[in-house]
């Protein structure tokens, strides 16, 4: 994956990394990796698995050493492989939700808009995304994987 950027910041007398809104592997093992995922990962109990897909974010050799201290699995998924989470069709229908009435014209709105239209989310409407997965199963088969299945719709 990409390498951080680091510059010399001469307000400070040493290197910063540069801030910018990417995911890198940095920012992504001190921002989710470090704080959240190893958390939740091992409350779930000692046989659970992290499942990743291969994105440079996700599979640099720093984010190996990160899961191996805490003990925790991974089970690594291959780049571009059919996403067949059951959460997947929640951000088309999320993003349909939050722009109807145009984008947000702020970081403040989107996040209210997003907040709101997760809050609203219906039970009902999430088991029938859970209850399509043997659809979803069927027609990567009939695919014989490859990119033309389009996830989670």
């Amino acid at each position: 994956g990409k390498q951080p950027e680091w510059k010399w910041d001469t307000k400070h007398g040493k290197l910063t990394r540069r801030q910018g809104t990417a995911v890198d592997w940095y920012r992504y093992q001190r921002e989710v990796v470090i704080p959240k995922l190893i958390p939740f990962a091992k409350s779930c109990g000692p046989d659970s698995l992290v499942q990743k897909d291969l994105a440079p974010s996700h599979a640099h050799r720093a984010q190996a050493a990160i899961y191996d201290t805490p003990c925790v699995a991974r089970l690594m998924w291959c780049p571009n492989a059919p996403d067949l989470n059951m959460i997947e069709p929640c951000w088309p229908y999320l993003k349909r939700v939050t722009t109807k009435k145009g984008a947000p014209k702020s970081k403040k709105e989107a996040q209210q808009v997003w907040e709101e239209a997760w809050e609203d989310l219906d039970q009902p409407r999430i088991q029938a995304w859970i209850e399509r997965i043997p659809f979803h199963i069927q027609e990567v088969i009939r695919l014989e994987g490859g990119n033309e299945y389009k996830e989670g719709r």
